[in-house]
């Protein structure tokens, strides 16, 4: 991460209004807020009148201009977070008059404090840091407020080319863009966009805007069900548009090289899986139980994915990341055939294989055991699991905490017996066709706003075609209230200060 080359502030600032807090039920309450620190000493944040939070060094003041209305915003009352809480993580803010965006974790690296003493942060996986605040979401209050405060090095200035407005959508337009750079298509491939709205638009205008710039030759297809979508499906570089609500789902049986999964429940899995032919990217984080995972949508928070075992994949990595990981140390389930182990073990000489239960597996994590010296994080950099169940415990070993067995951007090896796929859907995918499973979350401000700045015609149909409503930040509940009707809006922006 860079910075925007704006100058941090150094004398002490207080800003004190009134701003709607979202509440346990999901509607909003106005709050008294005032903040008063700086980026070197922290800040003090009060609420009606009482001390309420500090926060530590590495933050700058960033009026807010306006805010988009994001699917996790109008499903926040579900996530294991503190309320209330002010909301909002996809905005556009001012500083000295210089339009920014802020990427919204609030990691070692984005604060400039200590990123060399943290393996995530210095690992190129500073999204995943343990110890990150998120805007907006968890404990950093975010921008449906008239303040909000961005890490210093997180800050990105808005070039010329984007108006304010537009640039709302850079957050989900770079974890949309990031979602094509993992899972890339290739010449001859045909890739599908179930859902698309919110986010699945956008993952059609990412395709579209890597397609031209890497001058491949792929076709995308976006596939929905209300008809008022399908005109800026095309618009945004969909060569077919297919309504679902029209077409025999046989019809589509493995139709697609490659399935984007943006529609947010768990049914659009189950479709993702019928449709494809090799490769399922999922960004849908609903929190439901699907095929008998119940932790699918915290594998879509840690970037793991999951995939057929086979000796290649045991080289996983990501084509999105610089670094080629070498998966050093792969944790092995006892259900797992010893001789699968023993002839990975053959091919790889130079990996570790642990073989132990989970709970064992989680105490060595726990002690940052030298047995995990080379690996980047203190994580496994690969499981491999014999059953659905083991997958689960994998990602979260231990239900009321936040850390998975295997490290971010890892995978999960599915090495069990094909006795019995075709009792599940899930199974048949992966061990009778070889489907992977990808997953990714959050994407790069920078590369976000250069492929836009070189895309001045999409950016034009995303602010007057994909942004359908605006409203001032008093009128949050209807903006809400608007955003959850699909029939009504596609993106809603809620103006906070200074845009038309």
């Amino acid at each position: 991460m860079g910075n925007s080359g704006i100058s941090k502030q150094t004398h002490i600032q207080r800003v004190i209004f009134k701003t709607p807090e979202y509440q346990p039920d999901g509607f909003f309450e106005l709050a008294r807020y005032e903040y008063a620190g700086n980026a070197s000493t922290g800040w003090t944040i009060r609420k009606n009148g009482k001390n309420f939070q500090h926060i530590g060094s590495g933050y700058t003041l960033v009026q807010s201009l306006c805010c988009g209305v994001c699917s996790t915003d109008l499903i926040r009352h579900h996530l294991p977070y503190p309320l209330p809480q002010i909301t909002g993580h996809e905005v556009v803010g001012a500083i000295d008059n210089i339009p920014v965006v802020s990427e919204i974790n609030a990691s070692h690296l984005a604060r400039n404090d200590h990123p060399d003493k943290c393996p995530y942060c210095t690992g190129g996986m500073h999204t995943h840091c343990p110890d990150r605040l998120t805007l907006g979401i968890n404990k950093l209050p975010g921008g449906f407020a008239p303040f909000f405060l961005a890490p210093v090095a997180a800050i990105r200035k808005v070039p010329k080319e984007i108006s304010i407005k537009t640039a709302c959508i850079i957050e989900p337009f770079a974890a949309a863009l990031h979602a094509v750079m993992v899972t890339p298509p290739g010449n001859g491939d045909s890739v599908a966009v179930l859902g698309p709205r919110r986010l699945g638009m956008l993952v059609i205008a990412a395709l579209n805007c890597f397609r031209k710039q890497q001058g491949l030759r792929f076709t995308i297809s976006g596939i929905v069900r209300h008809k008022h979508l399908e005109e800026l499906c095309f618009l945004l570089g969909a060569d077919t548009v297919i309504n679902i609500c029209d077409t025999a789902k046989a019809n589509l049986k493995q139709q697609f090289d490659i399935v984007f999964d943006t529609t947010g429940n768990p049914d659009g899995f189950e479709l993702a899986l019928y449709i494809t032919k090799h490769i399922v990217h999922l960004k849908s984080t609903h929190g439901s139980k699907v095929m008998g995972l119940k932790r699918l949508s915290d594998m879509v928070v840690d970037e793991i994915a999951l995939l057929p075992y086979k000796s290649e994949f045991l080289d996983f990595h990501w084509p999105a990341e610089q670094i080629k990981r070498k998966n050093q140390n792969i944790f092995v389930t006892p259900t797992v055939s010893e001789e699968i182990i023993a002839r990975a073990s053959k091919i790889y000489p130079d990996k570790s294989f642990f073989r132990s239960g989970i709970e064992k597996a989680n105490e060595i994590i726990k002690h940052d055991s030298p047995f995990l010296k080379d690996s980047p994080v203190p994580r496994f950099d690969l499981a491999i699991v014999a059953d659905t169940n083991e997958i689960d415990s994998v990602i979260r070993p231990i239900s009321t905490e936040v850390s998975s067995i295997v490290r971010p951007r890892g995978a999960i090896l599915l090495a069990g017996s094909k006795a019995g796929i075709h009792e599940s859907e899930l199974l048949e995918a992966i061990f009778g066709r070889g489907v992977e499973i990808h997953t990714s979350r959050c994407g790069d401000f920078k590369l976000a706003l250069d492929m836009l700045k070189i895309n001045p015609e999409m950016t034009k149909i995303l602010e007057e075609k994909f942004i359908t409503h605006c409203f001032p930040l008093k009128d949050i509940d209807k903006a809400f209230m608007t955003a959850k009707d699909s029939e009504q809006s596609i993106k809603v922006v809620i103006k906070v200060n200074g845009i038309n």
